[in-house]
């Protein structure tokens, strides 16, 4: 009977010490190789506000790690390697260059990633369905709008004949991105223009010398993680040139672009978080289908406009989410 007794004691306080054991809070960890918490916090926002109304409150049940690689594409990798090392449940990865190192990093740590170009192309999934390893998420293929951007060049400028893009040649999204553009610019009939830079220092006043005695009517920003920094500059020198711009993201525009067409990405990253929370509740990020975007937007910076001595035709501007004036 003692024994019983005592058995049936230490197994009470077995049971008693497991649970009030403290349960464990996840870890997830944002990882950008653009920008800084600042320039990002639009989206962090919706991806915050996507994981308050699944019931995840950051600081409360759970905790978010953020890196920032600030433009400076190669931290990316040992950024990526902090937040293993850590052991984070879930890593959000945002763009192609940290998507690629945190591929590169890890291949049992669950990925969602937020992706401008076909993943299956660029080999992060097998396919949208069913994407198979540690990766899925949302590809808002920014690349694929390329010829609604040049339509719309093209509907603001009737006359158009010459096209500019401004890219930079080490990045592998916007090497995917020019090849559209000339694909678009054929089909439109425009002679295209390639201003090319690289970093860290790219020679933007040289790209707009280039691009005027090309005689180009406008030009295209292939953004990505090194060209935002500079996207203050950049459209400083157009305006000084009276050069119109097309952008891929209304952070441009908000800069001083003169108009933007792609995904509505607040929207995006908000959806992101769906991903994260079936992660944490067991799902298998290679079982969970890859998503498209379902909103897309218009931008127009009419400040803009009057600076480099363009009218916005009326049919264009009623297209248009947000106009800026």
């Amino acid at each position: 009977m003692l024994v019983s007794v005592v058995g049936a004691f230490i197994l009470a306080s077995v049971c008693l010490a497991e649970a009030q054991q403290p349960a464990k809070i996840p870890r997830i960890g944002f990882i950008s190789s653009a920008g800084t918490p600042g320039s990002l916090s639009r989206r962090f926002d919706a991806f915050q506000a996507g994981l308050r109304d699944l019931g995840y409150v950051e600081g409360k049940n759970l905790l978010i790690e953020r890196r920032y690689a600030g433009g400076k594409l190669a931290r990316t990798p040992a950024l990526v390697n902090e937040l293993v090392q850590e052991k984070v449940d879930v890593i959000v990865a945002i763009n192609n260059v940290a998507i690629h190192a945190a591929r590169e990093a890890t291949k049992t740590i669950p990925i969602v990633m937020v992706c401008s170009i076909d993943p299956v192309v660029a080999g992060y999934i097998e396919s949208f369905a069913r994407p198979g390893g540690n990766i899925t998420g949302l590809a808002h293929l920014g690349r694929d709008l390329s010829a609604k951007r040049v339509e719309l060049l093209k509907e603001v400028l009737p006359k158009m004949s010459r096209v500019a893009i401004l890219w930079d040649t080490d990045g592998p999204g916007p090497a995917i991105a020019f090849k559209e553009y000339e694909a678009a610019a054929q089909a439109f009939k425009l002679e295209l223009r390639s201003l090319e830079v690289r970093g860290p220092a790219p020679d933007l006043p040289g790209a707009f010398q280039l691009a005027k005695a090309a005689r180009a009517d406008a030009f295209i920003v292939v953004g990505n993680a090194f060209m935002y920094p500079h996207a203050k500059q950049i459209f400083e020198l157009a305006t000084k040139n009276r050069l119109p711009s097309m952008t891929e993201q209304r952070q441009y525009v908000d800069a001083g672009g003169l108009m933007s067409y792609g995904a509505n990405l607040p929207d995006v990253y908000r959806r992101a978080a769906d991903y994260v929370v079936e992660i944490l509740k067991g799902a298998r990020p290679g079982d969970l289908q890859v998503k498209l975007p379902e909103r897309f937007e218009i931008f127009i910076n009419l400040k803009t406009a009057r600076q480099v001595g363009l009218v916005i035709p009326q049919h264009v501007l009623i297209q248009a989410d947000k106009v800026i004036q």
